[in-house]
């Protein structure tokens, strides 16, 4: 699926007893955390085992890019809880700002769009690196798997 939580929601409320066998799956667009929460209101059986592919690692996880991000939430947002959204903005801001550095002092759009497609190889702390090229304007190929569990948190799951 590629809905909006809400539209997921609903279509996994007015179909799990019917197809009680059936996978749901949906992309990082839907919103992981809006998902399980509304799941959750729902009841544990609408949220097990759905699963949502991310464009970033598991906001539970310990890879370096994870451990800045959390810090910087911390930091600028106390008290608010890690989350997928956030957590790509923070890696996309991020790219930005690897760009930016990288650019130079002399910033205009086409100077902005060449440095970007002669990053290649960024470690950001993903585990794949990030690199750009000028066919190439997706800078991450990688995709994370998670799984809700009965708790509405999700689990990482191998895609592979």
């Amino acid at each position: 699926m590629v809905p909006t939580y809400r539209a997921a929601a609903r279509f996994i409320e007015k179909t799990r007893d019917l197809y009680p066998s059936m996978i749901y799956t949906s992309v990082s667009f839907v919103g992981s955390t809006a998902l399980a929460s509304e799941l959750m209101l729902l009841g544990k059986k609408y949220a097990q085992g759905v699963i949502v592919t991310q464009v970033v690692p598991a906001v539970d996880g310990h890879s370096s890019v994870v451990l800045d991000y959390k810090s910087a939430l911390s930091k600028y947002f106390p008290g608010e809880p890690p989350d997928y959204v956030s957590l790509e903005g923070y890696v996309a801001s991020s790219i930005l700002v690897e760009a930016l550095k990288r650019n130079g002092p002399q910033l205009d759009t086409e100077r902005l769009v060449d440095t970007f497609e002669n990053l290649h190889d960024f470690d950001m702390g993903l585990g794949t690196p990030v690199t750009f090229g000028r066919s190439e304007h997706q800078g991450v190929h990688k995709v994370w798997g998670t799984e809700l569990d009965a708790t509405g948190h999700y689990q990482p799951i191998d895609l592979q």
